[in-house]
């Protein structure tokens, strides 16, 4: 939920007012200190415009049988985890403003630029052709 709300640029307390809760509660839902029933979890899908298969499709397997405050914590902590570029605000807000830009070539000319200025092309290259 976090993290799609993140993507979605909402806080805590604009996804409360689309709920009709207190923001506190979105931070304990968030924090796995509540559960989230069904009903409150169709809200939430509604809310961030998502199917509510969202929440359920592709369960990683080291997720799978545990309760929901362990499986919170896990992705808590993968969110905050600052070694993975992919799970900063910063890259959230990025992929945000990318999918912003409603003209798809012009979408596609950015991408083409980033990836010229970027050397991560450079370095992955580099790894695979050390491994062959």
């Amino acid at each position: 939920m976090r993290e799609l709300r993140m993507l979605k640029g909402l806080g805590q307390s604009q996804i409360a007012k689309l709920l009709g809760i207190t923001f506190q509660q979105v931070q304990k839902y968030e924090r796995g200190a509540n559960r989230v029933s069904a009903s409150r979890l169709y809200d939430i899908a509604e809310a961030l415009e998502v199917p509510i298969s969202y929440f359920y499709d592709d369960l990683p397997p080291d997720l799978v049988g545990k309760s929901i405050a362990q499986r919170s914590k896990t992705i808590t902590q993968s969110i905050i985890s600052r070694e993975d570029p992919m799970q900063r605000r910063e890259t959230l807000e990025l992929v945000r403003y990318y999918y912003g830009i409603e003209d798809e070539a012009l979408r596609d000319r950015f991408f083409e630029l980033l990836k010229s200025m970027s050397n991560y092309a450079d370095r992955k290259a580099d790894k695979t052709t050390a491994t062959s």
